[in-house]
């Protein structure tokens, strides 16, 4: 059995297990009575959001390829997204997704070159939008967090915007190589080298943007779009068990959460996923709900295109692509 095979059963299995456990101890027989009121239009509504979402995600690579100087087809664009979604749940860190998406441009006709920086800024785009909607967040929405009180948070998604804006501008300077250099050497890093290359990626990718400010700021709305659009299928699910729902301070808290999994260690943020959306979502649910639309979130917003990325990329490219996406994920870990 090859390792790529042994690793697909592996995350079948976690994802199962984290399910199945995520459901077990939420549930309760009051639950089963809150069943009853379910409307199935929360799921078209789910479906809905999950397109709308994509489709500017698909927008803003489309621009940002166009930016470099190349043209992308509205199937390869699709193509690109989802196999992202697929190599992603299938590596730590979701590294695998970042590989795949070079590849696949590459099969396009974008060199390495040219790919990897716009990869990368897509991904730099949408944790930056997450940032820059952080301190919205804590003003608006009373979130507990134990230990931390809420002045301090707000304090620190202050600071965490400042280090974003001055950190666009401090890092094509000689300054953010001495840090990087600094930095490896305190994690007693074998190659530096590899994070310095790194950054100059990022600064080749930041340097196509800076030559067309309008058109990047269409790559940052279209990213907070596709963003908002996504965690929008929360909220829908919600309304298959009550009708008020609130809806901001729900995309406050999506906010909050999808951040954290950016650096989630697991495969896909499989346990940590279900398991802040418990602690985050559990007050605007009947009793024993939260567990099922948890279940019902991570199905719609990431097994479902992960399936159709699966689907794409073994139609098209058979396993040997996802294997080597799995080697070259591998080496950048």
């Amino acid at each position: 059995m090859s390792k790529m095979v042994k690793r697909g059963l592996f995350m079948l299995g976690l994802l199962l297990a984290v399910s199945g456990a995520t459901i077990y101890f939420t549930i309760d027989f009051n639950s089963l009575q809150s069943l009853e009121s379910f409307n199935g239009e929360s799921i078209v509504l789910a479906l809905v959001a999950l397109t709308i979402g994509m489709y500017f995600d698909g927008r803003r690579l489309q621009r940002l390829v166009k930016i470099g100087g190349y043209q992308l087809s509205i199937p390869a664009v699709l193509r690109v997204i989802f196999s992202n979604y697929f190599m992603a749940m299938l590596t730590p860190g979701a590294s695998g997704g970042a590989v795949a998406q070079v590849l696949l441009l590459r099969s396009y006709g974008l060199p390495l070159g040219k790919g990897t920086p716009i990869v990368l800024v897509r991904t730099v785009f949408s944790i930056m939008f997450l940032i820059v909607m952080l301190p919205f967040v804590f003003m608006h929405d009373s979130i507990e967090i134990p230990y931390i009180s809420r002045d301090v948070l707000l304090i620190l998604s202050f600071l965490a915007l400042l280090a974003v804006c001055i950190g666009t501008y401090a890092l094509q300077t000689r300054y953010m190589k001495v840090f990087i250099l600094w930095v490896a050497y305190l994690l007693k890093q074998r190659d530096p080298q590899a994070w310095l290359s790194k950054l100059n990626t990022l600064n080749e990718g930041l340097g196509l943007l800076y030559k067309r400010p309008g058109q990047s700021l269409l790559v940052f709305i279209e990213s907070g779009l596709s963003l908002l659009f996504l965690y929008s299928i929360v909220p829908a699910l919600m309304w298959a068990f009550s009708t008020t729902i609130p809806i901001i301070e729900i995309l406050d808290r999506m906010i909050l959460l999808n951040l954290i999994l950016y650096f989630a260690p697991t495969p896909g943020g499989a346990g940590v996923a279900e398991g802040l959306f418990v602690f985050l979502f559990s007050s605007f649910l009947p009793t024993g709900t939260v567990g099922i639309v948890a279940v019902a979130w991570r199905v719609i917003a990431e097994y479902v295109p992960f399936f159709i990325g699966m689907y794409a990329v073994f139609s098209v490219y058979g396993s040997q692509f996802v294997a080597k996406a799995n080697t070259d994920s591998s080496k950048e870990g």
